[in-house]
């Protein structure tokens, strides 16, 4: 096979997934929070490892994506950049309770740090809206709207839901 082929074939795959991935609903957060600039070695090792999982994620490779995420945990135990692609990846795997899970780890690591807060109530949004549970999405959507009025992501949720508040 030709090196030309070669690319072609990759450059279909790419976009394939990435068409696949613009397809779902977005997943809660834009982009990693960075570690703090006096995290340990380890911590901005797994923060490294998260983004490279993002990436694997982003074109559709969820199984590759929820390994290394784990191998950022193994490294970082208490670190919420690897707690929380956990959640979600384990949200576009559909894996609702887990998503949760990781949610809650989350938000006991990063206590009032209203950024991880809104990510984290927007990721329990989502997992309680896939779970069927929609009084809890309800509220979760809230609390995302008290941190950020402006949010697109907990107005599209609670408009599924059909609970969309006006816009201020």
């Amino acid at each position: 096979m030709t090196i030309r082929v070669r690319i072609a074939l990759a450059t279909v795959a790419l976009l394939g997934g990435l068409l696949a991935c613009a397809l779902e609903r977005p997943l809660p957060s834009d982009e990693p929070i960075p570690p703090d600039a006096s995290a340990a070695p380890q911590v901005v090792a797994a923060y490294h490892l998260v983004e490279d999982g993002r990436q694997q994620l982003a074109i559709g490779q969820t199984a590759a994506a929820i390994a290394t995420f784990q191998k950022a945990l193994a490294l970082a135990p208490s670190s919420p950049h690897a707690n929380f692609a956990l959640g979600e990846a384990k949200l576009r795997q559909a894996d609702y309770r887990a998503a949760l899970i990781y949610g809650d780890r989350v938000a006991r690591l990063v206590g009032n740090d209203p950024e991880w807060r809104r990510r984290v109530a927007l990721l329990r949004g989502q997992a309680y809206e896939g779970a069927g549970d929609m009084a809890r999405a309800r509220e979760a959507y809230l609390d995302v709207l008290r941190l950020d009025p402006g949010s697109g992501e907990a107005r599209d949720g609670l408009g599924r839901l059909g609970d969309a508040p006006p816009i201020p």
